[in-house]
């Protein structure tokens, strides 16, 4: 009998800590995180900088504290007059607050390649930190997925390093690093060979007030690029319930042009697909004018005017296989005049080169 309340108590226990550590989540539905901040990219020795401003909001929390938050990311890079890159991705956050891994169909229609978001498809290590986990001295380490495959993890350290003061708030100093280089490609020598953070998370909470982000990436010998991050968590509030129906609203109308974009516009390009992403994105704008995702269906746009201009390049100069070609005369080596209706029946080679 004795055994038995023993055993008894000792499963009650487990089963209170696991609903006490699920209760640690500080993510509430309509909840809505601001942060800002600066995005580097050095390749060499160039570097070029962007403004980050994200935008996060929780949209659903289910059973054992899970949640689906939309993020919005937008990076304007310095000194040019473009239209920002723009990334929404919907996160599934678990209740101990790991990022899922996302399919990559899926995270191609959330996050163009292109720039900066290629960069840095992932923002925060983890989306916050369960507060057990915070005490000075403390460390640990965890396999965790590098980049955005699902199936290449690296180990890494945490070690809780100290605290202090964050906009009045008291908050953990966390360090994080990679312990060991990870290689992706061993023929062409490219791995993340770097990758450390130094994170700021409230102690009440568990979320990350500030985060600085250090990752190096040789994408063969000899050549690197190294993507730096700093954010700050500018505000934590919940909106209210008409302003998050509209936006629930919104990331309906959007998850729908996630469908028409993404690979079927940037693997296998057709005029139908085309025709049915930019009707799609023309009427996102029109309906929701003053969305907060606009940004992102915008940049969706350019890719889509892009690609179709390519497309249309692609044609005509398929059109020219085989037809006869113009006729035209410039002058040789030798300084005297060839025409090409001259050569009629040889191999012409034509070299173009450029230098300047």
């Amino acid at each position: 009998m004795f055994r038995w309340c023993v055993s008894f108590l000792v499963v009650v226990a487990h089963i209170l800590a696991v609903c006490f550590s699920a209760a640690q989540s500080p993510l509430q539905k309509s909840l809505e995180l601001r942060y800002e901040g600066e995005a580097k990219l050095q390749i060499g020795g160039q570097e070029v900088k962007a403004k980050v401003s994200v935008n996060d909001l929780v949209v659903e929390v289910v059973e054992k504290q899970a949640a689906t938050v939309a993020s919005l990311r937008v990076f304007q890079p310095e000194g040019l007059e473009t239209i920002p890159e723009a990334a929404l991705r919907f996160l599934s956050i678990t209740g101990s607050g790991e990022e899922e891994a996302t399919p990559i169909e899926k995270l191609f229609s959330e996050s163009p390649p292109t720039g900066f978001i290629g960069q840095f498809t992932t923002l925060l290590p983890v989306y916050f930190f369960p507060t057990e986990k915070l005490r000075e001295g403390s460390s640990w380490t965890a396999k965790e997925r590098i980049l955005i495959r699902a199936d290449l993890l690296g180990e890494f350290r945490y070690q809780v390093a100290g605290k202090e003061k964050i906009d009045g708030s008291d908050c953990y100093i966390v360090e994080r690093s990679l312990l060991s280089p990870v290689v992706l490609q061993p023929a062409r020598g490219a791995q993340v060979s770097k990758a450390s953070d130094r994170i700021w998370v409230e102690a009440g909470t568990g979320l990350i007030r500030r985060i600085q982000r250090e990752t190096h990436l040789q994408i063969r010998e000899g050549q690197v690029v190294v993507s730096i991050l700093q954010l700050a968590l500018k505000s934590v509030q919940k909106i209210e319930s008409n302003d998050f129906n509209r936006r629930l609203k919104e990331l309906g109308a959007v998850r729908a042009i996630h469908q028409k974009v993404g690979v079927p516009i940037l693997v296998n390009p057709t005029k139908g697909n085309l025709d049915e992403a930019e009707k799609e994105l023309n009427g996102f704008i029109e309906q929701f004018k003053d969305s907060p995702y606009t940004p992102h269906i915008q940049m969706w746009r350019r890719l889509v005017q892009l690609v179709r201009q390519r497309l249309s390049q692609a044609e005509q100069r398929s059109r020219l296989i085989g037809k006869e070609a113009p006729d035209f005369e410039l002058p040789g080596l030798d300084g005297k005049k060839v025409r090409l209706s001259s050569l009629k029946g040889k191999v012409v080679v034509l070299n173009f080169f450029a230098h300047w």
